[in-house]
């Protein structure tokens, strides 16, 4: 586990307490960095061995489906974390500045592209003719990933530096 990575989702995971409701926030937002933290610099030879067999653990358990469970579940719940702040803003657009509320769109949108397939196994409808009814979980060359298209890859590091952008825009407006 990259603690560094941890460390820095603990300073930015207050960005957004807006209400009493949100006190609890900061504590969701750091289990999403332990788990960034943990799948962070997962790589090829991390999941397979020098003949490009697969390494499992003592159960069988393959490292890599290990892995992927845990960076989709990451992805789902970071999506879910997205879209309530974005729909707090949709609601009330005083809570941010106009940069922060920009943000928040574009990291939503980005999302949802990756969520819809994974969790609802249909393309998003701003992608539908494009992109697949299923998202095809990989391994690449920027780590775990998924491929929504036949074009486009969608890497987990990726959302998570997208997101910890989002919340270095988090400022009350």
């Amino acid at each position: 586990m990259d603690y560094s990575v941890y460390e820095k989702w603990v300073t930015k995971s207050f960005r957004w307490v807006r209400a009493e409701k949100d006190t609890h926030l900061p504590h969701h937002i750091q289990m999403l960095g332990i788990v960034d933290a943990e799948l962070r610099g997962i790589r090829k030879s991390d999941l397979f061995d020098t003949k490009n067999n697969p390494i499992s653990d003592e159960n069988g358990i393959l490292a890599l489906e290990r892995h992927q469970i845990k960076a989709h579940l990451w992805v789902l719940g970071a999506y879910e974390l997205v879209r309530m702040i974005a729909q707090r803003l949709w609601e009330d657009e005083t809570q941010a500045s106009t940069k922060s509320r920009e943000k928040v769109i574009e990291v939503k949108k980005i999302f949802e592209r990756l969520r819809m397939p994974m969790a609802k196994l249909e393309a998003s409808k701003r992608n539908k003719k494009t992109d697949f009814d299923i998202a095809y979980a990989g391994m690449g060359e920027k780590g775990l990933g998924w491929r929504v298209s036949p074009e486009v890859v969608i890497y987990q590091e990726e959302l998570s530096d997208l997101l910890f952008e989002m919340f270095n825009c988090m400022w009350a407006k």
